[in-house]
């Protein structure tokens, strides 16, 4: 069995190394620029189209939660992958949790108007601002599963009033600027 590794942060040495550790029986190599050679399977974060374009893959695994990176750069590059070629995304690897604290820690954000009040240290004021009430103050998580679904409830019970899964937008920064009440909002 031949596997291909990109990650473009990743320590590749390490994750080569644990993997042949894992499946002695395979060969596992870091995918770089020129490599056309056979491979099985491909895990990868991001890759570039020419990575995988032209490859007779029998799988491509997504390293990290969800794999809309990846549907992004095919939809725009149709040639990527193959559409006969699974797919697989990571349920949870431990990023759920990460995940939902930084929901919560964005929710607390606004819901608290640390932005408002940086504005106000900034010009060396002080002044106490209305409060939102979580009556009035809606929290919007786009995706209704595992991550999304339990972010949602989380932030519900620190700051928002309701949770409403599956919110889709075509473009998601003014959809988030309305879910949350605000008249603006850059989410990072």
């Amino acid at each position: 069995m031949e596997i291909i590794f990109y990650h473009p942060t990743f320590n590749a040495a390490w994750w080569v190394n644990a993997l042949e550790k894992a499946l002695p029986h395979a060969r596992v190599r870091e995918w770089k620029v020129g490599d056309n050679n056979p491979a099985d399977y491909a895990l990868v974060w991001q890759p570039p189209v020419e990575m995988l374009a032209g490859r007779r893959l029998k799988a491509v695994f997504a390293l990290g939660a969800g794999v809309d990176a990846i549907l992004s750069k095919l939809n725009a590059h149709p040639e990527m992958l193959d559409a006969s070629i699974p797919l697989f995304r990571l349920e949870d690897t431990g990023m759920g949790l990460q995940m939902q604290e930084y929901a919560v820690s964005q929710v607390l954000h606004w819901f608290r108007r640390f932005d408002d009040y940086q504005a106000l240290k900034n010009q060396a004021l002080w002044k106490p601002l209305p409060e939102y009430t979580r009556e009035e103050f809606s929290v919007g998580i786009m995706g209704r599963r595992g991550t999304g679904r339990k972010s949602g409830r989380k932030s519900t019970g620190v700051g928002g009033s309701r949770y409403v899964a599956g919110v889709v937008a075509a473009n998601p920064g003014l959809a988030w600027k309305v879910m949350l009440g605000v008249k603006s909002c850059t989410l990072s």
